[in-house]
């Protein structure tokens, strides 16, 4: 996710996103957890909420409304998909991927379209010479999909 140092909270959270995203545990645990780490002094609401993202679109929309207006606009969403799409670009991935950021941008979290769309060229450009066009259309609909979310814009 980010290079910085994270604390053992945080890496107990992303453990609990994965199960979540695995049908492993339900979304509600991770949530309670995030509900009770939220009020500690070294609690960073933007890196837990893009392990939400990331990793537990469920969670995070369980989270969203808990995560302070402040905490929404230091979140780098946007840079954690461009930097995973040469390697996640199947068509659940890139789908997911759009979902999120449609619903990152509906919640108050700036998305640099601009990032993700540098991701979907960045990508193509990987796989133009050794993939066929239906390994890269997930990828080339995602691109779609930021170029009209960014006409939205």
């Amino acid at each position: 996710m980010s290079d910085s140092i994270r604390s053992e909270q945080e890496e107990y959270f992303e453990q609990l996103c994965v199960a979540v995203d695995a049908g492993d545990t339900h979304e509600q645990e991770a949530i309670e957890y995030f509900e009770t780490q939220s009020h500690e002094p070294d609690f960073d609401g933007a890196q837990w909420l893009d392990i939400a993202l990331w990793h537990a679109p469920e969670v995070a929309r369980g989270i969203i409304d808990l995560v302070d207006p402040e905490d929404r606009e230091r979140s780098n969403i946007a840079q954690t998909i461009a930097d995973n799409l040469d390697i996640s670009y199947g068509d659940d991935d890139c789908e997911r991927f759009a979902q999120t950021i449609r619903f990152a941008l509906a919640n108050g979290v700036p998305v640099d379209l601009d990032v993700v769309l540098d991701g979907c060229n960045r990508a193509l450009d990987d796989l133009d010479t050794w993939a066929s066009d239906d390994a890269k259309a997930p990828l080339v609909q995602l691109r779609d999909t930021v170029m009209e979310l960014y006409r939205e814009r």
